[in-house]
Parts: C-alpha cells; structure tokens; sequence
C-alpha cells in the first residue's frame, strides 16, 4: 500500500517539537531498545551490527541539533510516523478482540533533543523509546535522519520498523509481559537480567 493512501489519524499525537526540552538523562548513550532497532536494520540490510554500533558510537550516539531539526521540520516524515502508528492500530484491535479483550492504541510524542516522561527525563541519544508509565512513544524525528545519514537506512519499511518495534512494547505493557520481566529480573544476577532484556527487544521485534 503506498504511503500517501493511508489515513493518518492525529488524536493519539502530541508535537512537542517546539516545546525543545533540554538534554535528557542518558545524552551520549544509546538506550537497548535503540541498540535492538541498530542491529535488525543492520542484519535486514546485510550489514555488520557491530559496525553499525560503531558508527554510532564514532557519532555522539544522537542526531546533531541541526540534523535533528532538519528532520524534524520535514512534515513528510511526520506524515509516515503517522500513518504508521495509526496503521498498526486495526490489527491489534482484532487480536486483542479474539481474546476478548480491548485495546489501547499508545500516544505518540514527537519531541526535539529532550523530553519530560512519567519515566522521567530522556534526551535524544537514547533513541526512540516506549514510557509504560504513560503508555506513549517517544520519538524525535532526527533519528531517521541519522538512520539515513550514518546508518545508510533511509526509506519508509525502516522507519515504519522503528515505530512498529516501539508499539511491540506498548503490547508487552498491556498483555503484562514487561511486568513480569521486571519482576523476575529482581531475582536474577545482572547477567541474567540483561538476558532476558535482550528477549524483551527480540518479543517487540517479533510483535
């Protein structure tokens, strides 16, 4: 289906690029999720995760403020982030409804360089991320444009990628999945905790 035929639906978006934010807690690092999302783009486009690691690294781990805001002036590629999340709103409303249950579509906040979350401050450097404490997806838009730039991953299947993994998360707050990893990783060694982690990422991948 092409981008420019599907419907975008506004109701479950906050912009708060124009609200800036400062730099977050975590500004230089990138966070696991981000880390997942760099290594399947790398192994979909047949390219060496850790190399793609590495250039992020050599990089600052975020978009630079002007790449940043470069990408997210450009109302095309908030157009797709849209229509993307909006798109993955129907079939998770009918598996949710076979089990008898309701879904709730997650907000999504695009923000620039910083963010105030019910998970606390994040910047930029940590990539996109989903806060259960609110339920929402945060994304600033410049890291399609470093994706572009220094991952060489432009086009629409991996940004659409990048908001689809984020939503997987969302299910896994709702089904209760990421509680009980949480839960569990209380009992376990550090090890044993980034273990399971890394199968929360590959679930939200899978989702």
């Amino acid at each position: 289906m092409r981008w420019d035929k599907m419907s975008e639906d506004h109701s479950d978006i906050e912009d708060r690029r124009t609200a800036g934010g400062g730099r977050g807690r975590g500004a230089g690092k990138l966070g696991l999720g981000g880390i997942a999302i760099v290594v399947v783009i790398g192994l979909l486009m047949g390219k060496s995760p850790l190399e793609m690691l590495g250039m992020i690294t050599q990089g600052g781990g975020a978009p630079t403020q002007q790449s940043a805001a470069t990408a997210t002036d450009n109302e095309q590629i908030k157009s797709q982030a849209v229509k993307t999340l909006t798109d993955t709103k129907e079939p998770w409303q009918q598996i949710f409804q076979q089990a008898g249950q309701q879904y709730q579509q997650p907000k999504m906040v695009l923000f620039r360089n910083g963010v105030q979350t019910a998970c606390g401050s994040a910047s930029s450097a940590v990539g996109p991320f989903y806060c259960p404490g609110d339920s929402k997806v945060y994304l600033d838009l410049g890291f399609f444009d470093q994706m572009h730039k220094q991952l060489g991953a432009p086009g629409d299947f991996a940004q659409a990628y990048v908001i689809a993994h984020e939503v997987g998360h969302h299910i896994q707050n709702l089904t209760g999945v990421s509680t009980q990893v949480h839960q569990k990783q209380q009992s376990l060694s550090k090890a044993k905790g980034n273990e399971l982690s890394v199968r929360l990422e590959l679930q939200a991948d899978c989702y």
